[in-house]
């Protein structure tokens, strides 16, 4: 009997939580006449023209080295002999 109570209050208690979420996000889909697809193209060239794009690129070839570099450190030491800290016992 306590747990069918316990239950049911669990139950309410989520319902209560998931119910103010449902309907309060505004809609994702582009109602525009030219469709989200302009809006792309034209940020895309807008950061052609000002430079952002030849940025936004040379960031992320930096990372890719970075990422290169981490990753063949990793692999080097990970082909490193163990050392023994502790002296064998004779």
């Amino acid at each position: 009997m306590t747990s069918r109570i316990v239950t049911a209050m669990a139950a309410l208690v989520l319902g209560a939580m998931i119910c103010p979420c449902i309907g309060s996000q505004p809609a994702q889909a582009c109602n525009k006449t030219a469709g989200c697809a302009m809006d792309t193209l034209e940020e895309s060239h807008d950061m052609m023209r000002d430079g952002r794009m030849s940025e936004a690129m040379a960031a992320g070839r930096a990372n890719v080295e970075a990422f290169r570099r981490l990753r063949e450190a990793e692999e080097g030491m990970a082909t490193l002999p163990a050392r023994r800290t502790v002296a064998a016992p004779r």
